[in-house]
């Protein structure tokens, strides 16, 4: 029983050091796998979240913002589902995610070149999907919660069009609808870009009453 008991603790640690050597060998190349690169009240954000939203609007063909951009749009993400739990906002069904899941697969091209991308990124299909879940969630607390407050004027319909779209296709050599055929479509427009500003100030009105601290890159 004693040889048991010494044969199965030697097999248990030559299992922890191999589990641990990609780690190990990472720490001696000076590569650093993971840190705490914020803390927002009570929760972290590490480096491994950076990267994974880096690896994500990637693979949604977005070029990735510099680290410490990625790193304000995450603590932004955090004020926006902490205020979206709160109010016990519903997340997306499983069948809304399917689809939009479905879209961006569809997006990339094959199942294969799908495949291969996420290789590539070194992202998995459960993390995607939680990604696009989480989108989705905080875009549909944003726009519930500012959607009934914005105004849009005629006026303002007139001075898009003229100011902004109509000049927009005059570049593009293309030819300018009336303004009626495309008085709604702009409508919707202008609500969303006064979503977004009102959401932004928001979130920078939030940022400064919560405990936030930066934790710099550790020396070499």
């Amino acid at each position: 029983m004693r040889a048991l008991a010494i044969r199965a603790l030697l097999f248990l640690a030559c299992l922890v050091l191999w589990l641990a050597a990609p780690t190990l060998a990472a720490a001696q190349a000076g590569v650093v796998v993971d840190r705490v690169a914020a803390r927002i009240e009570k929760d972290i954000i590490t480096l491994s979240d950076i990267r994974e939203l880096a690896a994500y609007q990637r693979l949604a063909g977005r070029e990735p913002a510099s680290e410490s951009e990625l790193l304000r749009e995450l603590i932004d993400q955090w004020i926006v589902s902490n205020d979206a739990a709160a109010a016990r906002f519903a997340p997306p069904s499983d069948a809304q995610v399917d689809a939009e899941f479905t879209a961006l697969r569809n997006q990339i091209g094959t199942p294969e070149k799908f495949a291969a991308r996420l290789r590539e990124l070194n992202l998995t299909g459960p993390a995607v999907r939680r990604l696009v879940a989480k989108q989705m969630f905080l875009d549909a607390y944003l726009e519930r919660k500012f959607r009934a407050v914005v105004r849009v004027a005629p006026a303002d319909v007139v001075h898009y069009y003229r100011d902004e779209f109509t000049p927009q296709l005059q570049r593009r050599n293309q030819p300018v609808p009336p303004l009626d055929d495309v008085r709604d479509s702009i409508t919707e427009l202008l609500i969303e870009r006064d979503i977004t500003r009102r959401s932004q100030q928001w979130i920078d009105q939030a940022r400064a009453q919560i405990d936030i601290e930066i934790l710099p890159e550790p020396k070499p």
